[in-house]
């Protein structure tokens, strides 16, 4: 049995006895952290529904985030059929950006054959995103971890892996491991 066989079945069986708990601490300027990276060992061909809670999905950057997450998770194995996305409304001079934005990447996955379900919360404050295959990872500051690009030519521009993030924490979780209140 090799390193990689051992290590799923130690989780395989921290998740079946409901204990399962990861935490990635990103530090300041830390490079290697893009959605895949994150999220891949999470996702496998079982996945059909996500739930994303971010209250900040409002700038344009922020759209672009979101806009990356969705195409991770239409190119990885799973088949992604609705996304769910609770985040809070731009009340200030980006509602409309924020809205046709938002517009334009439900049409765009709705191509792919995903729906996009948007839902509106001015008292959200959590950050989580859930997989229907039992997953669950909280991110500090939600899908918006990574720094502004030193410029549009530079690396990690479109590559995140070689973008750097913000310090933050992320913690992965299984449902076994939550408590239903």
């Amino acid at each position: 049995m090799d390193r990689a066989e051992i290590v799923k079945k130690y989780t395989d069986q921290e998740k079946e006895d409901g204990k399962y708990h990861r935490q990635i601490k990103i530090e300041e300027n830390a490079t290697g952290f893009s959605y895949e990276s994150l999220f891949q060992e999470y996702l496998n061909e079982t996945v059909t529904e996500v739930w994303i809670q971010d209250p900040y999905i409002r700038q344009i950057h922020q759209l672009y985030n979101f806009l990356r997450f969705c195409e991770m998770l239409i190119k990885r194995p799973c088949k992604v059929k609705t996304i769910h996305l609770l985040t809070s409304l731009d009340e200030g001079s980006g509602k409309e950006q924020q809205s046709s934005g938002l517009q334009e990447i439900k049409e765009s996955l709705k191509n792919h054959g995903v729906l996009l379900e948007l839902e509106y919360s001015s008292s959200v404050h959590d950050r989580e995103i859930r997989f229907n295959n039992g997953w669950m990872i909280k991110i500090g500051r939600g899908l918006d971890y990574f720094k502004k690009p030193q410029s549009r030519f530079s690396l990690g521009y479109c590559d995140f892996d070689l973008r750097p993030c913000h310090e933050t924490t992320v913690d992965i979780f299984h449902n076994k491991h939550t408590k239903k209140i």
